[in-house]
């Protein structure tokens, strides 16, 4: 490989898009946010000095990380290349796969806590797919089966081919599901008369301050977005979409899905404490722990998910994420409500899975979840 470039983008105005003028007068630190400094500071470091040798080691072009201390933004980086000869910076756009579900599931979330449908409305008097119109447990669909990976569709129709049908009953198991989450963003823009960009953008990109995040192609992605490269190391680009798609194939940078995350440990839906808050709909930890997977004695409280994040919950830490992967991306974004530390990391290849996972034991090290990050990996 190429020799890697690292880039660090500490909290200045061109990483966060934010302007301060020199003449502004800020508070003073405390004790407490100095020490806070300090740790983020020693992460960063730690990462500046292993990230370029994992990205060898792993045959990972790049990748780029933002981390959030105290629900804020404390640092952003980035080491490798976006594409041949270009290095990339906490600027560059990554095609984040299913970490699109999130803003969508956000948004649904918070447009019902608007009162303009029920999370356990039926679906049916506002869309049904053709493919299903016939077969009538489509009534049973809601937006909270959607968002909880239970409608019983397929992840993706051309697995049925392509045509949309029931493997199994709704609700009756977990079933992780782009096409849940396709069927419910028809379901809302029917439900609001907009477009889904348009509803995404109201309630999360607007009151988020997110601005370099896109469903679809847009001209600022010139020149900024990073090649993807599979498992046999061809390299091409990620779709640039001309139609949305609810679950997969947005760009974004890792300092505007930190902004989104910031947002949402923020703007809760109620005065609930985030250990009830962040309360998993179905406890599904009997699928991963075991012989070969993540030990007995490392199984969590509880996984599952809940508003279209996935939950993990331990006796140290209440860990809220997703992942995302299609041929030459992996990605993830994780925080925890309680200790509002968080980070998001950003690969453009497809062993991108064991930076997301040393990089995660670095910054938020949490024995149950290192160990469910070594399966995610494949070791």
């Amino acid at each position: 490989m190429v020799s890697l470039k690292y880039v660090f983008c500490g909290l200045s105005a061109a990483c966060l898009i934010s302007t301060t003028s020199s003449a502004q007068i800020l508070p003073s630190p405390t004790t407490e946010s100095r020490a806070a400094a300090s740790e983020a500071e020693s992460l960063r470091l730690a990462l500046q000095t292993n990230l370029p040798a994992w990205l060898d080691e792993y045959d990972v072009p790049s990748a780029a990380i933002a981390y959030i201390e105290n629900g804020k933004l404390a640092w952003t980086m980035a080491s490798g290349e976006a594409n041949k000869n270009t290095p990339a910076t906490p600027e560059t756009l990554y095609n984040i796969a299913s970490m699109t579900k999130p803003l969508v599931a956000e948004t649904v979330t918070r447009l019902a806590a608007s009162g303009h449908f029920s999370l356990d409305d039926s679906m049916a008097q506002t869309w049904i797919d053709p493919d299903i119109q016939d077969d009538p447990r489509h009534i049973a669909l809601t937006p909270t089966i959607a968002l909880t990976h239970r409608t019983g569709f397929p992840n993706w129709r051309f697995e049925t081919d392509n045509i949309l049908t029931f493997k199994h009953d709704p609700d009756s198991q977990f079933g992780y599901s782009g096409e849940g989450l396709q069927y419910v963003a028809r379901y809302i823009e029917r439900k609001m008369g907009e477009p889904l960009e348009t509803l995404v953008a109201e309630n999360i990109f607007g009151p988020a301050g997110m601005t370099e995040t896109t469903f679809t192609d847009k001209d600022w992605l010139d020149g900024r977005i990073a090649i993807s490269q599979a498992k046999d190391g061809t390299r091409a680009y990620a779709p640039r979409r001309e139609k949305w798609n609810a679950a997969d194939d947005v760009w974004s940078s890792v300092s505007d899905y930190a902004r989104f995350m910031i947002f949402v440990m923020d703007n809760p839906f109620n005065e609930q404490s985030p250990s009830e808050y962040w309360l998993p709909e179905h406890n599904l930890k009997s699928q991963i722990c075991g012989e070969g997977r993540v030990s007995p004695e490392l199984c969590p409280n509880a996984l599952g998910f809940s508003a279209g994040w996935s939950i993990y919950d331990t006796s140290d830490n209440l860990i809220v994420f997703h992942g995302g992967g299609d041929v030459g991306e992996r990605t993830m974004g994780l925080f925890n409500p309680i200790t509002k530390q968080g980070a998001v990391i950003f690969t453009n290849g497809a062993n991108g899975q064991k930076i997301v996972r040393d990089v995660i034991k670095t910054l938020l090290p949490d024995p149950s979840f290192g160990a469910f990050m070594t399966m995610q990996a494949g070791g």
